[in-house]
């Protein structure tokens, strides 16, 4: 007689946001892939260069942490990433909100 054993757990691949440097699962963060113009927020899949960012953390989008990872570009991916996610703007102030 043979044992049944449970089914193995499904691979979530992880990844390391730029900014914060914390793990996370991929779908929980932002690709931002490397072009011939610079680093730019596509979406789909792309097969280049890549980083990955915070998607729902307004505290990684603010461009001194991303100056790290994206140098001169990095004013380009923070005001990129704040397009992406409006809610997470607040609009009375103009401020992003600080989670």
């Amino acid at each position: 007689m043979t044992a049944v054993s449970a089914p193995r757990p499904r691979h979530v691949p992880e990844r390391t946001c730029v900014a914060c440097r914390r793990k996370r699962p991929q779908h929980e963060l932002v690709r931002v892939t490397r072009t011939a113009e610079g680093w730019r927020v596509l979406p789909g899949r792309r097969t280049s260069r890549g980083a990955y960012v915070c998607a729902n953390s307004p505290a990684c989008w603010v461009e001194k942490r991303l100056r790290r990872a994206f140098g001169a570009s990095a004013p380009g991916v923070s005001a990129a990433l704040q397009a992406l996610n409006p809610a997470m703007n607040d609009t009375s102030t103009g401020q992003t909100m600080t989670s």
